[in-house]
């Protein structure tokens, strides 16, 4: 019996290693899943900066697939100059934010992409730092989302401008047309001279009739540059509700 038990044990201990093993493959493979499955880029880089795990996101978010960034510089994705906070994280200096900051990361393509960074230290065993996490969000639809919050801001303002115009001029202008239309129904009795005056400022009042209403009814408004390389609106080639914008005239 004796013998038996002690024939047992290397037994028993393999049997327990197998378990060991086994247990660990499985939280290997479950932190794996985790890590690919995110849906924020996580890229994982160690003390000199070399990737070493680049989630689906991270590939979806560049373009490039993980098995060639493995091993490579982060300065393939990243510019030297935009990797300050990464290395002072590596040399323990930066004080972590929760908010991250803003930068930008390099696609396959070259373009530049607009991303959040979160960047969090790897700590070993007895506290040794084996690198840093990098957490990069997107925020290409947040710039549009942007744009377009900005695009209809200015139209408001536009919309608000136009109405305190047409407020404005309506009455003052309308007196001034009445005036008008009134002498040129006396038109037999004056000098043809003044009729002509007179028509021209009618037609100039219908014009400003015109372009105030215009104005207001803008729906996407058209921008061009004036003196000094400012921007002003271009209520021609504006679109408004209701109507297709105008085609720009060619030069001949």
């Amino acid at each position: 019996m004796a013998k038996q038990s002690v024939k047992s044990r290397p037994e028993k201990a393999a049997r327990r290693n197998s378990l060991d093993v086994e247990c660990a493959t499985r939280t290997y493979d479950y932190l794996m899943s985790v890590f690919q499955s995110s849906p924020v880029a996580f890229i994982s880089l160690d003390s000199k900066l070399r990737i070493m795990l680049f989630n689906r996101s991270a590939q979806e978010l560049t373009g490039f697939e993980g098995n060639e960034m493995f091993g490579r510089r982060v300065t393939n994705i990243i510019e030297r100059s935009r990797l300050r906070r990464v290395i002072l994280t590596l040399r323990g200096r930066d004080e972590l934010s929760s908010d991250g900051y803003i930068t930008k990361l390099r696609g396959k393509n070259g373009a530049d992409i607009p991303v959040r960074v979160k960047v969090s230290p790897l700590i070993g065993k007895e506290r040794k730092l084996l690198g840093v996490l990098v957490i990069a969000t997107d925020l290409r639809e947040v710039k549009r989302f942007q744009s377009k919050l900005l695009e209809a801001e200015r139209l408001a303002a536009i919309t608000e401008t136009a109405i305190g115009i047409n407020h404005g001029i309506n009455n003052p202008l309308c007196a001034i047309l009445g005036n008008t239309q009134l002498l040129l129904m006396e038109k037999d009795k004056l000098d043809p001279a003044i009729i002509k005056k007179l028509k021209s400022i009618e037609k100039e009042i219908n014009r400003i009739h015109e372009f105030a209403g215009r104005l207001a009814r803008i729906s996407k408004p058209v921008l061009k540059e004036y003196v000094g390389g400012k921007l002003m609106l271009d209520v021609e080639q504006s679109e408004v509700s209701g109507s297709s914008p105008k085609r720009k005239k060619r030069k001949s």
